[in-house]
């Protein structure tokens, strides 16, 4: 008896638990707050990643308080904030695991919070997608990735688990005036051999992108840093979404 007691608690807790994530919530009940966390603070969408070599970040002056971008050479220090150009401080870059479909609801919602539910003005796709695909958002970036030296394919790839690295198959650049996310969208297959090409179940896959701008000017250099997501916790109701 006390055995089935200790069951079903376990199960309310673990419901209860679940529940406490807005992305295991039906889309219809996200809260706006719900939305917020899921493009800036989830699983797809991690709030923390790694800059590499040669890159910049802002710095604040203790005792003047003046904002001042510095070279940044320690590999793989941890930021939240980083800047892709040498005077011109910019958001942080922000990458999104966009083939998942919890994602593009997401944004999909928080465009119709800001534009009603005009579906000429929302051009999210919200059904299941043939590829993994990454996007990174802004424009700048955008502008350094479209206008690259060399073969982004030596530079942009994901990191596998198992020692591996997954290259993209195509790149795929959305910035069109009226673009409902300036992004560059990077695709990756699904499968390699018949076999899932990411494992779903794996603690860590990372995403790393460098390039540096073939025409450099004081508003576009160089990108370079990656990003850190953990395929097991990309779940919604205890289902994959990758």
């Amino acid at each position: 008896m006390f055995r089935r007691i200790l069951v079903a608690v376990s199960f309310c807790t673990s419901i209860a638990l679940a529940a406490s994530v807005p992305w295991d919530k039906p889309s219809e009940q996200w809260t706006q707050s719900d939305i917020f966390r899921i493009l800036r603070d989830s699983p797809w969408s991690p709030g923390k990643f790694s800059i590499e070599a040669d890159y910049r970040q802002g710095r604040t002056d203790p005792q003047t308080r003046v904002t001042t971008d510095s070279p940044s050479n320690v590999q793989g220090a941890i930021v939240r904030s980083v800047i892709v150009t040498r005077g011109h401080p910019l958001p942080a870059v922000t990458v999104l695991w966009w083939s998942s479909r919890t994602m593009r609801l997401a944004q999909k919602k928080r465009l119709e919070s800001q534009t009603g539910s005009d579906p000429g003005k929302n051009k999210i796709d919200t059904a299941e997608t043939s590829d993994y695909i990454l996007a990174v958002l802004g424009d700048e970036p955008l502008r350094i990735l479209q206008d690259a030296k060399g073969d982004l394919r030596d530079s942009v790839f994901l990191e596998l688990e198992n020692g591996g690295t997954l290259d993209f198959t195509s790149i795929k650049f959305v910035d069109d005036v009226d673009a409902e996310t300036m992004r560059t969208e990077f695709h990756f297959p699904r499968a390699l051999n018949g076999e899932p090409a990411i494992d779903p179940e794996s603690q860590r896959v990372i995403f790393h992108c460098r390039a540096t701008a073939k025409k450099e000017t004081p508003d576009r250099k160089s990108l370079s840093f990656r990003v850190e997501f953990s395929p097991r916790a990309m779940k919604v109701r205890r289902q994959p979404d990758l």
